[in-house]
């Protein structure tokens, strides 16, 4: 019986695997032989850098260290906590509390391509924003001392500095390996948004540029954060900052169109009295660096245009003559576009209406009696417009520094409003509210109690607000599942320890004394990489997961009953299905003796299960 991997996937491996499948010659005795692996991509674009140590690269301090800290495995899981979830038995929304890094290791296996779009708003390094520290070990009790926020003596250590000395440096190797692992995650049509200012701006376009490959990236977003000008900033009036949007695969990433404003509709007018509505004139012709198609024309009225660079073929614009859809003045041959033929607008890179900080503020007092919890929240038409831009109504969105649960609160308001069932995952470092915040004062200890009650208040809000349909609004999940990061709930044997004695019969129970069930359960969906979602049933003797396709007994007894239980599950499921196939996973110290243990697992084979798993 295979024991059941206990770590996260293993980004080394999965790429030897993908090596091997483009290129088994290069596999000499199971090693690379990285010439010979030169020699076949020679002249393809490889570059080859021997004799000469310049190069085009983005580099800093501990590179190498944080490209490392990317492809290294997690041994810890995600625990559920039910009593601070929402509706946890229909919801498909996820929130998790821990450091983003371990938990994007840990979502490798169940998202694997399954992620549709991921924002995120990481601290922007101004000195004064928290900095995380990478240095996850299996007991993380203290996550002010895990996270850098105090040092070992207990003094505060909540900024990067510029005096750091490596200012900069301390920030990329906080991205870099996070933006490796989310790019992981995201379907081959999906995107990711980040929220930047001037601070690391250049730096987040080269290191996107390396991660994502320039070809992928996709736009630079201005956005109006703050209406009005500051008379008191020194030089310039601060009034914006940056969306950058990079894709997985731009060839195949399909951008949704706007929806058409009142303003835009105001231009659409119809002097002729058109039957089929009204309309926009549009230039046929080209101008400047538009480029075209350079010919003659002759209209079917007989008008003649002499050769010029058209932006239609002559084909189409003879088509948009027999269609009526040509008006001639003068010289010029304008189109007309119907406003029922605009299926809406292209987006553009500069966003002036989009909401702004203030507004994030007042969403925010709105949300919690009048006070504002959270003071560098995003506002949620941003957000919106993001989700318009690129989800569809089934997607699966991502924001691991998701700090106010902003995005959270724009996904249930966008689904109340065109009935989608987009789900999110949301994940927050429990980093400490400071003891003289209002947030502390009223209760709230850390930013993740912030977040979760604003989604409980948010959903029930939207669910109220009869201005949306009711449609929407009764098929609305407005839950979450809330889980937390920790260490494994399967216990190592130690050797290290100095009574050897003890660890021998520690190990003989090998689940954690304070762990649970569930806890057990939903680290095994991450290790065997199974959504989070996938249905759970349960009966006295095994849990069935994913309508069987996982069939697991963590009874502290596995006798000839629990055996025989399963075996006639199986037999069912094939009754329905003569190809179906399931793995059995059960707890390896729950047999009396070796001799059961063996007989189980002929018992298992015999009705044809033969992938048998322990813990």
């Amino acid at each position: 019986m295979e024991k059941l991997s206990g770590t996260s996937m293993d980004l080394v491996q999965e790429n030897i695997k993908k090596l091997k499948e483009i290129f088994p010659e290069i596999f000499i005795e199971g090693k690379i032989d990285f010439d010979l692996l030169r020699q076949i991509c020679s002249g393809g674009g490889v570059q080859n850098t021997e004799g000469s140590k310049e190069r085009y690269s983005l580099t800093w301090n501990g590179k190498s260290k944080a490209r490392q800290i990317a492809q290294e495995v997690s041994t810890g899981t995600l625990r559920p906590a039910k009593e601070e979830s929402k509706n946890w038995d229909n919801t498909e929304n996820i929130y998790i509390e821990g450091d983003n890094l371990e938990v994007l290791k840990l979502l490798q296996k169940s998202y694997h391509g399954k992620i549709k779009m991921i924002y995120i708003d990481p601290p922007y390094n101004t000195g004064k924003d928290f900095v995380y520290k990478d240095n996850f070990t299996d007991n993380i009790e203290n996550y002010k001392k895990v996270t850098g926020q105090i040092s070992e003596n207990g003094n505060k250590l909540t900024t990067n500095t510029d005096t750091d000395g490596r200012y900069h440096s301390n920030w990329l190797n906080m991205i870099y390996p996070r933006l490796k692992l989310a790019r992981n995650l995201l379907t081959d049509d999906g995107v990711i948004f980040i929220s930047i200012d001037d601070n690391e701006q250049a730096n987040l376009k080269k290191i996107c540029d390396e991660i994502f490959g320039e070809e992928n990236f996709v736009a630079q977003i201005v956005w109006e954060r703050k209406r009005g000008r500051d008379n008191s900033a020194r030089w310039f009036s601060k009034s914006h900052e940056y969306l950058f949007l990079c894709a997985k695969k731009k060839d195949i990433f399909n951008i949704n169109l706007l929806e058409l404003d009142e303003e835009t509709k105001k231009a659409y007018k119809n002097p002729d009295k058109d039957p089929r509505g009204n309309y926009r004139m549009l230039a046929t012709w080209a101008r400047g660096t538009q480029g075209g198609v350079k010919y003659d024309f002759i209209a079917k009225n007989g008008m003649y245009f002499s050769e010029r660079l058209w932006l239609f073929s002559k084909e189409n614009l003879a088509k948009l003559d027999e269609e009526n859809k040509l008006i001639f003045r003068g010289d010029n041959i304008y189109r007309k576009l119907f406003i029922t033929e605009n299926k809406g607008k292209i987006p553009e890179t500069i966003w002036t209406n989009v909401s702004n900080s203030a507004n994030a503020s007042d969403e925010i007092k709105e949300i919690f009696d009048g006070y504002i919890y959270f003071d560098t929240a995003k506002p949620i038409p941003l957000l919106k417009q993001i989700l318009k831009i690129v989800s569809n109504k089934n997607d699966y969105l991502l924001d691991f520094f998701s700090g106010s649960s902003t995005t959270a609160h724009s996904v249930m308001q966008l689904n109340a409003e065109d009935g989608g069932n987009r789900k999110y995952i949301m994940v927050q470092l429990p980093e400490l509210c400071d003891e003289s915040s209002e947030a502390y004062k009223a209760g709230y200890k850390n930013i993740c109690e912030i977040g979760k009650e604003r989604i409980r208040r948010a959903g029930e809000k939207i669910k109220t607000d009869e201005s949306l349909p009711l449609e929407n609004r009764e098929k609305l999940d407005i839950g979450f599942k809330v889980f937390k990061l920790d260490s494994s709930n399967i216990k190592e044997w130690d050797t290290n320890t100095e009574d050897l004695q003890q660890s021998l019969l520690d190990s003989m129970e090998n689940v954690k004394i304070d762990r649970s069930s569930l806890d057990i359960l939903y680290e095994i969906l991450l290790k065997y990489g199974l959504d989070l979602n996938i249905p759970i049933e349960e009966n006295k003797d095994f849990y069935s997961i994913g309508g069987g396709s996982l069939l697991v007994s963590l009874n502290q007894e596995i006798n000839n009953e629990v055996i025989d239980s399963i075996c006639e599950e199986y037999k069912k499921l094939q009754e329905i299905d003569k190809e179906f196939k399931t793995t059995v996973i059960l707890r390896d110290n729950s047999f009396k003796n070796d001799v059961d243990k063996t007989n189980a697992i002929k018992k298992l084979e015999q009705v044809g299960i033969n992938e048998i798993r322990s813990i």
